[in-house]
């Protein structure tokens, strides 16, 4: 054998008991190798993953939290506006009640002094007893609705319940008292729509 052959020999008797030794050492001396390159790249990965993660869940709920509000004023405007709808409901209605009140008292007026004037013969007459049921289904439909008399005779004068229009000195009646009604007042629902026509006393 000559030197040449003899040395490419060893070469290929190295290079088979490396390949050897490479095999008993398995794919867990290649992964031991390359693990902390490998896990820091993964750990990299997961941490930029979980930054994206929360950058996005912070947009999210800031979204959220700004619909929450809308959401919230929308229901505030919505309340106000079903309050002021019913709140104008209900004046119209009052309103609408106090005008037609108005315009029924003068016939309620009539009818009282109709049956004021009745002669005490007449009195128990059928006609006159149905005339006065009718005045009396007329009060009570009306106090129904809100309506109260004005308690005047021998109150004292209340510029705010009673209009003066006359007044007579008497000793017999306290001053600024009031001694006679003219026409009746009334109130609606605790609001005056029409005062006491009256006469006050004064002293001499």
């Amino acid at each position: 054998m000559t030197e040449k052959q003899h040395a490419h020999r060893k070469a290929a008797t190295e290079e088979q008991a490396s390949e050897q030794a490479a095999r008993e050492e398995g794919p867990a001396a290649t992964y031991e190798h390359v693990q902390p390159d490998g896990a820091d790249a993964a750990a990299s990965i997961e941490n930029m993953d979980a930054d994206q993660l929360r950058a996005e869940l912070e947009t999210e709920r800031g979204k959220a939290n700004e619909y929450l509000d809308q959401w919230r004023r929308a229901a505030a405007d919505l309340a106000n506006f079903k309050r002021r709808t019913e709140q104008e409901r209900t004046e119209m209605a009052k309103l609408f009640n106090e005008s037609l009140v108005k315009a029924i008292l003068p016939a309620l007026d009539n009818f009282e002094r109709a049956l004021a004037t009745v002669p005490e013969d007449l009195k128990g007459n059928g006609w006159i007893e149905g005339v006065a049921l009718t005045e009396k289904q007329l009060r009570a439909a009306l106090e129904k609705e809100g309506l109260q008399a004005i308690d005047a005779l021998g109150q004292k004068f209340d510029p705010n319940l009673h209009e003066a229009v006359a007044h007579d000195i008497s000793d017999e009646h306290e001053e600024d008292s009031v001694i006679e009604e003219f026409q009746r007042g009334y109130k609606l629902h605790d609001r005056v729509i029409r005062p006491s026509m009256v006469k006050v006393s004064r002293r001499s």
